[in-house]
């Protein structure tokens, strides 16, 4: 049975999508905004996520960037009229569809049925969207960070930082990697040594030392690697 994940605040869209999808024999959880969209993907790994562009804490496309930096799982966007820039955005950021409301339950079964037989012959979507290593936590989806069961407050190019390198485990990143992912194509080399003093305070919020590193490896004169593995 397929999971769903329908995001929406508009309880008679989540009423009418709950029933109609449940009688085609879809499994389906709800959910009426965006944080609680990221903590029910978590929680229970959908096979697809149907989202609302506007929701009342973050907006769609927040939403899809979240996702992305720990699932490739289908998502598509239930769009109402003016939001093409929107809808845009969002399938730039990494939405796979989208459907414009008012819809037809058919019309979304047959998108859904296409999107996940396409899901399936593409295989695995889905990382573990929390790490823990030794007494460090991190957790893609709510963007929460512990060391020895203690809170660490990361500013947001820190958790930038974190994220891209533990999204990609294992896998050296290069300079220019890393600072067009964190700041932008914009950047070059020249922010290279804001690159180190930002991973210096990071490393320094993890209890991470360079020299004998647990958790962010130093690539001398290339880049950085993430090296902790699941515990």
């Amino acid at each position: 049975m397929a999971k769903v994940l329908a995001v929406d605040d508009e309880p008679q869209i989540l009423t009418a999508v709950g029933r109609g999808l449940s009688r085609a024999g879809y499994e389906v959880i709800v959910a009426r905004c965006g944080e609680d969209a990221l903590t029910a993907a978590a929680a229970a790994l959908p096979d697809v996520v149907l989202l609302d562009l506007r929701l009342p804490d973050l907006d769609g496309i927040e939403v899809v960037k979240r996702l992305r930096t720990w699932t490739s799982i289908p998502i598509v966007l239930l769009s109402g009229a003016g939001s093409e820039r929107a809808r845009v955005l969002a399938l730039d950021a990494g939405a796979d569809d989208f459907i414009d409301k008012p819809f037809s339950m058919e019309e979304l079964r047959a998108r859904l049925g296409a999107i996940l037989r396409r899901a399936q012959s593409a295989g695995p979507t889905t990382v573990q969207p929390a790490v823990q290593v030794g007494d460090l936590q991190v957790d893609l989806a709510t963007r929460r960070v512990r060391v020895a069961g203690s809170e660490v407050k990361l500013t947001p190019l820190q958790w930038k930082l974190l994220e891209v390198l533990v999204a990609n485990d294992g896998k050296l990143l290069t300079y220019r990697d890393i600072i067009s992912a964190v700041w932008s194509d914009k950047h070059g080399d020249e922010a290279r040594d804001s690159l180190r003093v930002h991973l210096r305070a990071l490393r320094q919020k993890l209890g991470d030392d360079a020299s004998a590193p647990r958790y962010i490896a130093t690539e001398s004169g290339v880049g950085y690697r993430w090296v902790g593995a699941d515990e």
